[in-house]
């Protein structure tokens, strides 16, 4: 049981770090764990079948971010330079006369 309750702690700094960090990488958490690679990657594969992550090539992200859905305020305030050249560009797309759908969000917001 004491290797079972080692995994578990192990498992549970991993998922930490990735939420802190946003990903985590199987070589740095090997390192800084002072285990395996493989060692690593088994405790990704268990918490990947727990829903906690997501494994990528080389590490993992936290499920939260790939779910994680900013409000409109916030993406309202974030990137907007960027946001308002993508929308001029859009609408330079745009001819006369068309009908065009716009779904919620932002950039979409600047388009119309």
């Amino acid at each position: 049981m004491g290797d079972a309750r080692t995994a578990e702690e192990r498992q549970r700094e991993i998922v930490r770090a990735a939420r802190a960090t946003g990903q985590v990488d199987v070589t740095a958490l090997a390192a800084e764990l002072g285990v395996a690679k493989e060692t690593v990657r088994r405790d990704l594969r268990a918490l990947e079948d727990h829903g906690l992550i997501r494994r990528t090539h080389g590490g993992a992200y936290p499920v939260e971010s790939a779910g994680f859905e900013t409000t409109l305020a916030y993406r309202a305030t974030s990137h907007v330079p960027e946001k308002r050249r993508i929308a001029a560009a859009a609408a330079e797309l745009l001819g006369d006369a068309e009908t065009v759908f716009v779904d919620e969000g932002f950039t979409p917001q600047l388009i119309a």
